[in-house]
């Protein structure tokens, strides 16, 4: 029994020492353990916030894409020596390009060289890869060390180059974008995040960003994670939604339209001068253009468009060296420069309603050799300035002669008139009157402008706008001053009056300020801010911040003037007479027959001189008349006068704005797959209306590319699960070349 108790007790003790070391050794080893781990927090971007049209349709939003990283750390613990090196990069840019996206051994070297990646980030080297790499690369981690294939948030345009200057573009935070911004609280950004750059991704940069989460884990001395702490965990906030006043449809009517007219425009050959006998004025070039439509009730921006474009969904991963450079290079035209906010143009003739409300509002008509405004005088084709005195007026001293376009002369014309047919002549003896009779201020016809606008940011909700220039005696002066090599010129005459009187010389303004400025004429002179964005919206739905109608100012508009400046223009379109009537009253000139009956059209063309270079054609227009809901103004750099491009550019965007058939706009996807059915389409068009013989040898239903587009007999086309109707496209595409309606 004494054995038998001693064996029990040593037994019991050996238990009990054991419970001890595994209670208090292992337990404290394994807290020195856990104190010697290191919890890491790890940064979980927010997605950033959707941009719609106004009628809540996404414009902008994100997805998820397939992205190849490298990591500095893990290619340098490898051992690879520079030519081994090279073979890795090049056999990446090899299977990147094979999965159908264009990478270049120098592509690699320069993103594993970026400065702003740590040695243990995983560096983006290519966007959008196939997934198949993911299996090609994982299966081979000796061969490429430091390569993987994962995904990750980025932005998704998904209508393509639609809207793209008002959409802007996002690219990662630069260190002047670092030490300038002044995020709001828990919105701080790091090297990398991503950050607006353009549009209004940059102008509601602080909306658009989310809230970054974080999630924390553990790691031990070497490095590794140990484990993840969920009980840590903090889910990102997405960033507000941006509901636009834009109208995704009327947007893709107007760049299609505005695109059409460039490529027309420089179809056209050369006219003959008719000063220079044998010699051809300059050529069409047409390098690009820009319409704006406004609501003038209210403000808001229906559509705005420039061209030439660019794909925001090119920034993703960052623009390459070369694309970068191609965008921003003048021989390309600037595919990124916002013609509608940041191109300044002289306005021709378009600026006549400022100087007639000048000559009104100060009392001008029927004083010295300016007739009333109802008083009907001929107009004899050209003018001589009074303050040149009694010269020959068929030959007089340089400066002193001024013309209409051809010499054109007018019978009748009044106030109404002078709109309607655009007389030079008649603004000729107001710019003069204006300038020489001391009862009249000197800048009345630059005041006038002002009021309207002119030579003044209108407060559009868009980075980069220009504020046009307005020439006054005083500024004239102050720029010289400044900078005498630029501006060598300081003195002012009657002749700068006079040409600022029809809005040449050094008059420019942006098509924006421009629209902005008759849309205020058509709601009787309240002047609005032009809003772009109308609302922001949580992921809820609930409304954070609504932006109504911003009114900077008035302008005093008297009854009788605002009366007949509206016949006048309504005469444009109107009138045999009309500058544009050919335009609305006609295919033949690229326009339409427009339905004046029931929408009539206010409206004033403007064509204004280059030196060197074609005419800039313009046209400003609202309408309809009584109760203007849309103003609109299309300008075409290079492209001639403005009754002959313009002005029908207008009318064929208007007609179906106004009877409610504008289009409907097809998703970036859906344009690719009819650019890539078209082809196939214009074969199966040629095979159907062949003969019989010819059909049965050319029917071979395996003659198609596996994969790729897939015609079928019926004309049925399905690119990417997309399907094209080659009728309906064939006769779209022959609507443009032909000018025939689109059942």
């Amino acid at each position: 029994m004494r054995v038998l108790a001693i064996i029990g007790l040593s037994m019991f003790a050996a238990l009990g020492a054991r419970l001890w070391y595994l209670q208090v050794m292992v337990s404290e080893e394994a807290m020195a353990t856990a104190r010697s781990n290191i919890t890491r927090v790890i940064a979980v971007p927010a997605p950033r916030g959707r941009i719609l049209d106004v009628h809540g349709r996404t414009l902008v939003g994100n997805r998820l894409t397939t992205v190849l990283t490298m990591n500095r750390n893990e290619l340098d613990e490898s051992g690879f020596d520079k030519d081994e090196r090279l073979e890795v990069f090049t056999e990446i840019a090899v299977e990147i390009n094979r999965s159908g996206h264009l990478l270049k051994v120098t592509d690699v070297v320069q993103s594993l060289a970026d400065p702003s990646y740590g040695n243990y980030d995983d560096i983006p080297i290519a966007h959008d890869v196939g997934e198949d790499l993911l299996v090609f690369f994982g299966e081979r981690p000796n061969q490429f060390p430091g390569v993987r294939v994962a995904q990750s948030t980025v932005r998704s345009y998904l209508y393509g180059d639609l809207a793209a200057h008002v959409l802007g573009w996002v690219g990662p935070v630069n260190d002047a974008e670092l030490r300038i911004r002044r995020p709001p609280d828990g919105k701080e950004y790091r090297l990398r995040d991503q950050i607006g750059k353009a549009g209004v991704e940059l102008m509601f940069e602080d909306d658009l960003r989310g809230q970054a989460g974080h999630k924390v884990v553990e790691v031990d001395r070497l490095g590794e994670v140990v484990r993840e702490r969920h009980d840590l965990f903090v889910p990102p906030t997405p960033g507000d939604d941006l509901v636009l006043s834009i109208d995704v449809d009327v947007q893709y009517l107007v760049e299609r339209e505005l695109e059409r007219s460039i490529h027309l425009a420089r179809t056209r050959e050369p006219d003959a001068d008719p000063d220079r006998p044998g010699q051809l004025l300059p050529a069409y070039d047409a390098p690009g253009g820009s319409v704006v439509v406004l609501d003038p009730r209210v403000g808001d921006v229906v559509a705005m468009a420039s061209f030439p474009s660019y794909d925001p969904n090119e920034s993703i991963g960052g623009f390459s060296f070369d694309r970068w450079v191609e965008l921003n290079d003048p021989a390309n035209d600037l595919p990124m420069f916002n013609r509608a906010i940041q191109g300044e143009y002289a306005p021709g003739s378009t600026f006549k309603l400022f100087t007639a409300h000048a000559a009104w509002h100060e009392g001008v008509f029927g004083v010295g050799a300016v007739p009333r405004a109802d008083e009907l005088w001929d107009d004899p084709g050209a003018y001589v300035l009074r303050s040149c005195g009694d010269v020959d007026p068929t030959d007089p001293p340089p400066g002193c002669r001024y013309r209409n376009a051809g010499e054109k002369q007018y019978e009748a014309v009044d106030l109404v008139r002078s709109l309607t047919v655009s007389s030079d002549v008649y603004y000729y003896q107001i710019g003069e009157s204006i300038y020489i009779n001391p009862g009249h201020p000197d800048t009345a016809v630059q005041d006038a402008a002002a009021s309207y606008g002119m030579g003044l940011d209108t407060g559009v909700t868009l980075p980069f706008e220009q504020d046009g220039y307005l020439p006054t005696p005083r500024n004239r002066r102050q720029r010289h001053e400044a900078n005498p090599v630029a501006f060598p010129e300081w003195g002012w005459s009657t002749g700068d009056n006079v040409i600022t009187a029809i809005g040449q010389g050094e008059v420019l303004v942006t098509p924006l300020q421009l629209g902005n400025a008759f849309a205020t004429f058509a709601n009787d002179g309240v002047r609005y801010a032009p809003n772009v964005v109308a609302r922001i919206m949580d992921r809820d739905g609930t409304v954070v911040r609504e932006f109504g109608p911003r009114e900077l100012s008035t302008v005093d508009i008297d009854d009788g003037f605002r009366r007949r400046v509206l016949d006048g223009l309504a005469g444009v379109t109107a009138h045999e007479e009309g500058t544009a009537y050919w335009a609305f009253n006609s295919r033949a000139t690229g326009g339409n027959y427009f339905p004046l009956d029931r929408y009539p059209v206010a409206g004033k063309t403007g064509t204004a001189e280059v030196r060197g270079k074609a005419d800039t054609s313009i046209f400003a227009a609202f309408g309809p008349v009584d109760e203007p809901t849309y103003a609109i103004v299309a300008v075409l750099e290079e492209a001639g006068f403005g009754s002959s491009v313009a002005a029908p550019l207008v009318a064929r965007i208007l007609a179906p704005v106004f009877e409610g058939t504008v289009p409907e706009a097809p998703l970036a996807a859906v344009r690719y797959a009819r650019s890539a059915a078209l082809p196939l389409c214009v074969a199966w068009h040629e095979w159907r209306t062949g003969d019989t013989l010819d059909r049965l040898e050319a029917a071979d239903p395996s003659s198609g590319d596996v994969g790729g587009p897939v015609l079928d007999a019926s004309g049925q086309v399905r690119v990417r699960g997309i399907r094209v109707d080659c009728d309906d496209l064939l006769d779209e595409v022959l609507a443009v070349f032909l000018d025939k309606e689109v059942d």
